[in-house]
């Protein structure tokens, strides 16, 4: 067991007996120490998601260098393959936040150009 693994086994035992406290506390009726823990919760959760994270980065990461060394062109990619990995990621994170953006809604609200202007018929309104 690597430490990426211990890491996400710990994160997940943490969060696991959080959320059973929580419940207990919450079946005996002590709402503030059961509120406490569902706040920690999230806490514990977020770093369960970032050792998950870190772990899937990793496993990438060994993917890159094990192909490098298996590659037949070894001299000549070696010095490639970094930047062709990191411009891979940087791709990726872009389409990422790409896509997250596209799912917001459209919050320009497109004003009328006629709202903007006076329209003027004739002399209507005017007393001259």
């Amino acid at each position: 067991m690597n430490r990426h693994k211990f890491r996400i086994l710990v994160a997940s035992l943490f969060a696991a007996s959080v959320v059973l406290v929580a419940v207990v506390c919450a079946a005996f009726g002590w709402a503030v120490i059961a509120a406490a823990l569902a706040i920690y919760s999230l806490a514990v959760g977020a770093w369960l998601y970032h050792a998950i994270e870190r772990y899937i980065i990793a496993k990438r990461v060994n993917t890159v260098i094990a192909a490098n060394r298996l590659s037949p062109v070894r001299s000549a990619a070696r010095p490639l393959l970094p930047v062709v990995a990191a411009i891979m990621g940087l791709t990726q994170g872009v389409v990422k936040a790409l896509g997250d953006a596209s799912d917001l809604e459209d919050e320009r609200r497109e004003v009328p150009v006629w709202h903007l202007t006076q329209i003027t018929r004739g002399k209507r309104g005017r007393s001259e």
